[in-house]
């Protein structure tokens, strides 16, 4: 093999003034000349690892499914509104006074939304489990200095959730023919054959545990100011970062029932709430499940 220095190109002083291989590497070049373009490409890497991270955590799947439900039920009523400002732009970018025929067939972002809708009420099949190992631990009695009103609170809550959830698991096996018609007559006979009645009842129920959130949140600051009216004008610095910590929890917890509670509301009335629409179901259900999502997201970081 030939002396590198007599190649065409080659430095005339020898090999020794060859640069390194490693300095001569591709990526060390472009991680030199562009590393915001490196960054970049590593970014998606990064997103969908923590996405794993997150998927596995403890009701990271639940919690995540439900914010991109909604943020799709969003999605599609918006695109269903936006068929004015497609025929305005048609016009505008073509100098023309004519109507195009647009697209009539269904959105495929609503076709996706109610996919992941039913795949999160196939997951809550097994929602009885968790349930029923709550309702045991409650069976326990009150712990030592726990509130009567939080305990009561809690059991009632517990009860309508496990309603909530076993006529919600009796609607969808229903519907998959995997109950005999025999075993849910009485219910469907007066709507038609259809298991409607049996998932108002299931959402129902379901209220009734979002408004025991609201009792259970209100009873905590009631509880939280009887606290602070004892040591009032004696809590240090210390403690006044605590109460503000404390606030910020129970405002970030109260954000959860009261975004549900007009689903709720509108799930519970048979013909559902005059005027609710896809958007505000978004809105409510996104607005109710980003505070946990963006916290279980941030905590993929770590």
């Amino acid at each position: 093999m030939s002396d590198p220095a007599t190649e065409p190109g080659a430095p005339s002083g020898g090999a020794t003034e060859i640069p390194p291989a490693s300095e001569k590497s591709v990526a060390a070049e472009a991680k030199k000349r562009a590393p915001k373009a490196v960054s970049l490409a590593a970014t998606p890497d990064r997103i969908l690892l923590r996405l794993n991270k997150l998927l596995a955590t403890p009701g990271g799947l639940s919690s995540f499914l439900s914010t991109f439900n909604y943020t799709l039920y969003l999605l599609a009523y918006l695109e269903s509104k936006s068929t004015p400002l497609k025929i305005r732009l048609y016009q505008l970018l073509n100098r023309t006074a004519a109507v195009p025929a647009l697209d009539a067939t269904p959105s495929h972002i609503a076709a996706l939304g109610a996919m992941v809708s039913t795949t999160r009420t196939t997951l809550r099949l097994f929602g009885l489990l968790p349930l029923y190992a709550w309702l045991r631990q409650l069976m326990q009695g009150p712990k030592p200095g726990q509130d009567q009103v939080l305990y009561t609170t809690a059991v009632t809550q517990c009860l309508l959730y496990i309603a909530f959830q076993f006529l919600e698991n009796v609607g969808l096996l229903a519907d998959a023919k995997v109950l005999p018609t025999s075993y849910t007559a009485r219910w469907t006979r007066s709507s038609g054959g259809t298991t409607a009645k049996i998932y108002l009842w299931s959402y129902r129920a379901w209220m009734g545990g979002v408004v025991c959130d609201l009792v259970r949140l209100f009873r905590e600051a009631q509880l939280e100011r009887s606290k602070r009216s004892k040591r009032a004008g004696t809590a240090d610095v210390s403690a006044r970062e605590a109460d503000e910590k404390t606030d910020q929890q129970w405002w970030s917890q109260m954000v959860v029932p009261l975004s549900w509670l007009p689903v709720a509301v509108h799930a519970s009335k048979e013909g559902g709430v005059p005027g609710f629409n896809l958007g505000l179901m978004g809105v409510c259900g996104a607005m109710a499940g980003l505070g946990r999502t963006a916290d279980l997201w941030a905590a993929t970081a770590e």
